[in-house]
């Protein structure tokens, strides 16, 4: 299953639904998609550092506005992004600015959500401690982001010469970064890249899943051996190629380029920390995170994962499984699921995901002036336990109650549902 305790099943940050749950509802902890990823890497050829700070942003941060002078369906939205280098006496030695120009032919917050703009800085500093001001504005709106927290250590070593990079895969010379940051995909095969002096066969490694206010570790993998594929006077070329962050290999004949796969099907959420150790008792690690990137958004909060379940389950299962403290409740809700997981070699369960989508739909689109929750309304239930209907006919006739009827041609059912307030509080009146 995904997690296995409340610290794993939702992590990292404290975050506040209301708007889109405007019950006082609030998000323990999550790791799912941010709006803004930035992160720093860095590498060394001929004594010359290079910081590398990719950024990914997501669409919905800016305001698209729709062009007075087009008659067709095209959105701008324009932004500048800056980052801004300060050494150890808090004095800046470097800045650079990014003008975003973009467009869309949808301006939706739900399709704006799924849509990133990708790009890269980089500069050359010399060895030391670094701290990273990144700032985005957007100019519609002149909404802003800002983080001063990132931070960059350069110390010289003798072999090993640059960050350990989390990237996707390596595919025609080159490496494409994830580009979330430190983090890699949830329930995704990721690697690492780095540069050193020497080439490296093999390696021994050691993953560990760290927990939120513990100082203990969850010790996944231990002193385990892995391939190396090393790259002989290779280095670095960091470039935007076809909207997506890719390490190029080019030529230089005094560094080498190691490349380390790992199997991340079963990588659940959270934050790790990995080691590697060569032979030449060379030592490098690091922390990372596994992030879902479209996990449903109702699938941060216990009670409102939790509730739908009441549409599918017997009303003794329903509360029993509520019943208990919220570790335990934790645990019968992660088994509960395990058991409907199509692909128990993964981490990610492909039922659950399509039930909580449709949880996700059905809160907002069946909310009602009585239930802000439109998830457990008559229509919510039954979009959750069919999905989509084939067709939808609304009638409303004189003196009567509007209708709205649900067609599912696939298993030949029809829903009737009847509004008698006539204030959007639709029943379910008749199941055939």
């Amino acid at each position: 299953m995904i997690l296995t305790t409340m610290k794993r099943f939702f992590i990292l940050h404290c975050l506040t639904l209301l708007f889109l749950y405007p019950q006082e509802r609030t998000v323990r902890e999550q790791t799912s998609g941010s709006v803004v990823y930035f992160g720093s890497s860095y590498y060394r050829t001929n004594e010359t550092n290079t910081v590398i700070i990719p950024f990914r942003i997501r669409s919905d941060f800016f305001v698209f506005t729709k062009s007075s002078n087009s008659n067709a369906d095209i959105f701008s939205a324009n932004g500048e992004v800056s980052v801004e280098l300060l050494d150890s006496t808090g004095t800046s030695i470097a800045r650079n600015i990014r003008q975003l120009n973009l467009t869309s032919n949808d301006n939706s917050t739900v399709h704006l959500r799924t849509q990133y703009s990708q790009d890269l800085f980089t500069f050359q500093i010399h060895d030391g401690r670094y701290q990273i001001i990144f700032k985005l504005e957007d100019k519609e709106s002149k909404r802003t982001f800002s983080n001063s927290k990132e931070q960059i250590l350069i110390s010289k070593s003798a072999v090993i010469l640059s960050s350990l990079i989390p990237v996707k895969d390596f595919a025609q010379d080159s490496f494409q970064l994830f580009n979330l940051g430190r983090d890699v995909l949830f329930s995704q095969n990721y690697g690492f890249v780095f540069l050193s002096k020497h080439k490296y066969p093999s390696a021994v490694y050691s993953l560990s899943k760290l927990q939120l206010d513990e100082d203990e570790k969850e010790i996944i993998t231990s002193s385990t051996n892995v391939s190396v594929s090393s790259f002989g006077q290779k280095t670095f070329i960091p470039s935007l190629f076809s909207e997506n962050i890719q390490l190029k290999l080019g030529t230089d004949d005094s560094t080498t380029v190691n490349y380390i796969s790992l199997d991340g099907l079963q990588l659940r959420q959270g934050q790790y920390e990995i080691e590697f150790t060569f032979p030449d008792s060379s030592k490098v690690k690091t922390q990372f995170g596994s992030r879902w990137l479209d996990m449903p958004i109702s699938l941060y909060d216990l009670d409102l994962a939790t509730e739908p379940l009441q549409f599918i389950l017997t009303k003794d299962d329903y509360s029993e499984l509520r019943r208990g403290g919220r570790e335990t409740r934790i645990k019968k809700f992660e088994e509960f699921w395990k058991k409907k997981d199509t692909t128990p070699s993964t981490a990610y369960n492909e039922v659950m995901h399509e039930f909580y989508r449709r949880v996700d739909f059905a809160f907002t689109a069946f909310r009602t002036l009585r239930e802000m929750n439109g998830a457990i309304t008559d229509r919510g239930r039954i979009y959750i336990q069919y999905g989509k209907p084939a067709s939808t006919e609304r009638t409303l006739s004189p003196g009567g109650s509007p209708k709205e009827i649900w067609k599912y041609s696939s298993i030949n059912k029809i829903f009737t549902f009847e509004d008698p307030s006539k204030q959007g509080n639709y029943k379910l009146a008749e199941n055939k």
